[in-house]
């Protein structure tokens, strides 16, 4: 994973923040606010509004590795985010697209750098947005100025590139994959799939939804909990929430899954915890990381002590698998 791009990592804050820095590609034009009007259909693919126009930045190359910087105005704030288009993108083909929520603390640039997405999403024709907190932090709720940020920008992104609509997915780490299943709970017909990468907290009630979700026993920023988590959920600045196994069996029964699961082995350090019988199109699975950190199982970039991050699974290729297999219809 991208370790040509120049690297700086920094201290984890709240619900996880990772660093790292590269350079940036020319930025496209400010954007000033979301289209008006919801993309149409085509007799096939559901497409967005933005088929048939030339992309406003310039496709991934060897040239230009990395995603590219913008702004989007959204309540009268000017919000950071960043654009990826594959090289292989068509204008006249409906292509899917990602966004992906940074941790607490961090921003969009080190999101993009630490879990490789947009570089490997680029490998299978998808677009990926990575949007900016203000001063790194997410609002925990699925609706305020952030919810109003994040569906804008997708509106905008559809109406300006030709998305497949059924092919829409949210992924994050830490605190983005909370404002990853709040925002995708609250806006399910919006999404069709979600990847959260070391804090699956089930927000209470949504849809039914496919669900794959990773985390380490030896996550001192938020607790694994009862079940094989090593840390004392007290000694973490996160106490309190519930445990990696509580939550992703209460996405699977949202998801109508069968309550037992099937427990799996994928190597020495990573188990798998699979729901099957779930409802039509639903999928709830959870990567246990045995001795893993708050950290993105299979990257380049270590966090701490490199025993933290397993190199067993990688998180951003069995995310993109998954989003693959689990279309909206």
């Amino acid at each position: 994973m991208g370790r040509a791009l120049g690297l700086v990592v920094v201290a984890m804050l709240g619900l996880g923040a990772v660093g790292c820095s590269s350079s940036d590609s020319a930025a496209p034009p400010t954007t000033g606010g979301p289209t008006t009007a919801r993309p149409t259909t085509s007799t096939t693919i559901p497409h967005s509004g933005g088929c048939g126009t030339e992309p406003d930045v310039a496709r991934l190359s060897d040239e230009t590795p990395g995603d590219v910087a913008a702004t989007f105005a959204s309540g009268g704030v000017a919000r950071a985010y960043r654009l990826s288009v594959p090289p292989s993108y068509d204008p006249d083909e409906p292509a899917p697209l990602i966004v992906n929520l940074h941790g607490s603390g961090s921003n969009a640039l080190q999101a993009s750098v630490y879990g490789d997405v947009p570089r490997a999403a680029a490998e299978r024709g998808v677009i990926v947005v990575t949007p900016e907190a203000v001063d790194g932090r997410w609002e925990l709720g699925g609706t305020g100025p952030d919810a109003d940020f994040l569906v804008a920008l997708l509106d905008d992104v559809e109406g300006r590139y030709c998305v497949d609509l059924d092919r829409v997915h949210l992924m994050g780490m830490s605190l983005g994959a909370w404002k990853a299943a709040a925002t995708a709970c609250s806006f399910p017909d919006r999404f069709a799939s979600v990847a959260l990468v070391t804090v699956e907290v089930f927000p209470g009630s949504c849809d039914p939804m496919p669900v794959i979700a990773f985390h380490g026993t030896a996550d001192a920023t938020v607790a694994y909990g009862e079940g094989g988590g090593t840390v004392d959920d007290a000694d973490t600045v996160n106490a309190g929430l519930p445990g990696a196994l509580a939550n992703i069996a209460a996405w699977a029964e949202s998801g109508g899954c069968d309550p037992e699961p099937i427990d799996t082995e994928v190597g020495d350090d990573v188990k798998l915890r699979r729901f099957e019988g779930c409802d039509d199109g639903i999928g709830v699975e959870l990567y246990t990381i045995v001795g893993g950190g708050h950290t993105w199982p299979g990257s380049d970039i270590a966090l701490g002590d490199p025993k933290l991050t397993t190199d067993t699974i990688d998180a951003t290729q069995l995310s993109l698998d998954w989003f693959e297999a689990h279309p909206a219809r």
